[in-house]
């Protein structure tokens, strides 16, 4: 299910499954204003009304960097804010660009500190797998 997306460079879709957003990546060249809207308003109310447990960033096919306003923004705002409201575990899939990857290590190593879970793996299905061994996803309640 669609949640929202930013036309040409991002869109977020919800796994029921994984009780999880996955955010797929295709430009990292959005604003601090597009960024808050896309994920923090839009990703994270529609994700706590749903007991979200894990955000997937897949930047696999992503390209640039985040602005330094965008990756301050995530450490010491967004990532708290996951923790609160029930996210446990930050998943990602990087890209084979530098760039890109560089600045998804420079953000996710920030997810630690502020009570997240850091997961690292090659694909969204590597995600979904790892979540239903590790966080009981798909077990019946």
């Amino acid at each position: 299910m669609q949640i929202q997306s930013i036309p040409g460079k991002m869109e977020s879709i919800w796994h029921n499954e994984a009780k999880a957003v996955i955010d797929t990546w295709t430009k990292y060249s959005v604003t601090l204003d597009e960024f808050k809207k896309a994920v923090q308003d839009k990703g994270l109310s529609f994700g706590k009304a749903r007991n979200v447990q894990a955000w997937i960033v897949d930047s696999s096919q992503a390209s640039g960097a985040f602005s330094q306003e965008i990756q301050e923004f995530i450490g010491t705002e967004l990532f708290p804010a996951f923790a609160e409201n029930g996210v446990k575990y930050f998943i990602t899939i990087t890209s084979d660009s530098a760039i890109t990857k560089m600045s998804v290590s420079s953000y996710s190593a920030k997810a630690g500190p502020s009570g997240l879970q850091l997961v690292e793996v090659a694909s969204v299905q590597d995600a979904v797998e790892w979540l239903k061994l590790n966080a009981g996803a798909g077990s019946p309640a």
